[in-house]
């Protein structure tokens, strides 16, 4: 038997709290140690921490304009995890099987110290396509040996449902007190090759994931993200191998395939935003 921690950063939460309790209470297989829920403090909290407490899970505070995606998982791990393998969940993840958590957890050790699992999306929308694109129904490690032949995609990653092997996040200081808005769980991956160790996509551990996003609200994500590469040189080096274009035309190729109507409507002006947000953010200074 498995022993883990669990972590969810929590915000206005009030319509997750039952559904994320619910999916950590099913999990079989494993022993849960410590549930950590950093909860933001926007609005009233006082149902969420009641719920919490009711089920004797553990939550600390964060002031909303203290927040950092980076940052409050790693006060969560370094502060309140105690067991070698911490699961990390985002709240609007649903966790659909049972076995979900073992599938991640038996997959994380002294070499692989991170892995992700994947992530679906049931409503066939663009965002269902992109997941599609994104995780596989096959399993895989990288290391350093990948690197040369993925290049970007070496260090793709996804703390909505992941596993760190914590001795090693603490050997190696975790995302070194860098405090980012997203992306952190990127900024990780490459931390963990660089320095000799692996990491996992599991395929068997599947979570359902989805947002819905206005053409305004996606053009502003890119742009965020495409201002964390501006903020991240190191990541300069490495190519697009497998993203943007390609997955745009794999996206097309898919709908065209279902002949999803409402998707090829929207698939020109989605991937605009995208590529527009990401340039200008990229843009910033120069």
């Amino acid at each position: 038997m498995i022993t883990i921690d669990v972590v969810c950063p929590l915000c206005c939460a009030d319509n997750y709290i039952d559904q994320l309790i619910a999916d950590i209470q099913k999990q079989e297989n494993v022993t849960i140690g410590n549930v950590i829920f950093a909860l933001t403090e926007e609005g009233d909290t006082s149902a969420v921490k009641n719920r919490i407490s009711s089920v004797g899970y553990t939550f600390f505070s964060v002031k909303k304009e203290e927040f950092s995606h980076s940052l409050t998982r790693e006060k969560a791990i370094f502060e309140y995890c105690r067991n070698d393998i911490v699961i990390m969940l985002s709240q609007d993840v649903n966790v659909l099987n049972a076995d979900a958590f073992y599938e991640l957890a038996k997959n994380v050790n002294q070499e692989v110290v991170y892995a992700y699992g994947r992530q679906i999306c049931k409503k066939k929308t663009i965002e269902y396509y992109v997941r599609n694109k994104n995780y596989g129904e096959k399993s895989f490690v990288v290391t350093q040996a990948d690197v040369e032949k993925l290049q970007l995609k070496a260090f793709f990653a996804s703390d909505a449902f992941a596993a760190y092997y914590r001795p090693a996040f603490v050997a190696l200081n975790g995302y070194d007190n860098v405090p980012m808005m997203m992306s952190e769980d990127m900024y990780y991956a490459k931390k963990i090759i660089d320095a000799g160790y692996k990491k996992g996509y599991v395929a068997t551990a599947v979570v359902e994931h989805s947002h819905k996003m206005k053409l305004k609200q996606l053009y502003e994500r890119y742009y965020e993200t495409g201002k964390w590469f501006k903020e991240h040189p190191e990541f300069d080096g490495y190519k697009t191998t497998d993203t943007g274009m390609k997955l745009a035309f794999s996206v097309l190729g898919q709908a065209l395939k279902h002949f999803n109507i409402p998707v090829l409507f929207r698939w020109l002006p989605d991937m605009t935003a995208r590529y527009l947000g990401m340039k200008k953010g990229k843009s910033l200074n120069e």
